[in-house]
């Protein structure tokens, strides 16, 4: 397998979940597995101590390039959450290996990842599939796939996932970036943020309207994806998710769920870090969490202020299309 560059997005809610990140690919992610990590700072006026980052990561600190969003496209007035997802198909234009790997800032590694893990025998690339049918994220399919052009009741039953890590093909992601543009006539990031789409719909459904499939390039897995979401804040869910994660590279914890771990949830959940050398012991988890925990309302409500003129656009949008369609012949 030919190395990776690994792309992760981030903002001031995640700061800290990124840095344990980045203490993960110290410990876990030999040198000869990726190229690069490409870290897409988000926040409203840049990392404030880059240099505390890069020193988590450790020996991959030379590899690791921090980006703002305008050296990677112009973006328009969006909210984080929708400029994240345009950041990480539009940094495939500045991606130097074929494949790249998108993570979340919640994501971090707790074992060293197999080639096997990234990539079937056959060279395809593995990523989790799963149904939409009952999913919430299926009218956010249904309206992508519409986009594209194609059929959503042929795809709902079985498509790709949402979820990081995603791999994604270098190569494609430029050509649906210039053929998406060719077609509307305006940037990528304009007509994606215009039209509402969502990054791994949009790849993975430009990919079936080209090939007809997604399986000459990649394998759907029905792989775990653990990680702690807010359902699972409670110490026997972190318990369960750890449990799932045997033998799993990847694990996660959502920022909105650490709020909700008690004492012992953290206590659990920072002893299970301590024992994969994410820090030096299971004190130092629970602590970082209790942290966590005290900046997430701050945090939240800077960036409920920051995504308020973008909302409004949206709003502003939606009801412009709404009057159009009603005003058609």
């Amino acid at each position: 397998m030919e190395p990776l560059t690994f792309v992760t997005p981030v903002f001031e809610a995640e700061l800290a979940l990124l840095h344990l990140q980045a203490r993960s690919f110290a410990v876990h992610v030999p040198d000869d597995l990726g190229h690069q990590v490409v870290v897409l700072d988000n926040t409203r006026r840049g990392l404030r101590s880059p240099q505390t980052l890069l020193d988590a990561y450790g020996p991959w600190a030379p590899r690791v390039r921090i980006l703002r969003p305008a050296d990677v496209c112009d973006l328009p007035t969006v909210s984080g959450w929708r400029s994240q997802q345009v950041l990480k198909l539009a940094v495939a234009g500045l991606v130097e290996t074929p494949r790249y790997v998108t993570l979340d800032a919640k994501n971090h590694l707790v074992t060293t990842p197999q080639d096997s893990f990234f990539e079937a025998p056959d060279g395809r690339i593995r990523v989790r599939g799963y149904s939409y049918r009952e999913h919430p994220l299926r009218g956010s399919l249904e309206r992508v796939l519409t986009y594209l052009g194609l059929d959503p009741s042929e795809h709902v039953d079985r498509f790709a996932a949402t979820v990081t890590p995603f791999t994604l093909d270098t190569t494609v992601v430029r050509e649906m970036v210039a053929d998406i543009e060719a077609r509307s006539g305006r940037s990528f990031a304009r007509e994606f943020v215009s039209q509402e789409l969502t990054e791994f719909f949009l790849y993975a459904g430009w990919l079936v309207r080209r090939d007809g499939t997604l399986d000459g390039l990649y394998e759907l897995t029905d792989a775990v994806n653990p990680v702690v979401w807010p359902r699972a804040a409670t110490a026997d869910g972190v318990r369960g998710v750890i449990a799932s994660a045997q033998g799993v590279p990847v694990f996660g914890v959502h920022r909105d769920a650490v709020p909700l771990l008690d004492a012992e949830a953290r206590d659990v959940l920072g002893a299970f870090w301590a024992e994969r050398g994410l820090v030096t012991d299971r004190a130092a988890g629970a602590d970082l969490l209790l942290r966590l925990r005290q900046d997430h309302d701050r945090q939240r409500r800077r960036q409920q202020v920051r995504d308020l003129p973008p909302r409004a656009l949206t709003v502003l949008r939606r009801t412009r299309k709404s009057l159009a369609r009603k005003l058609s012949p």
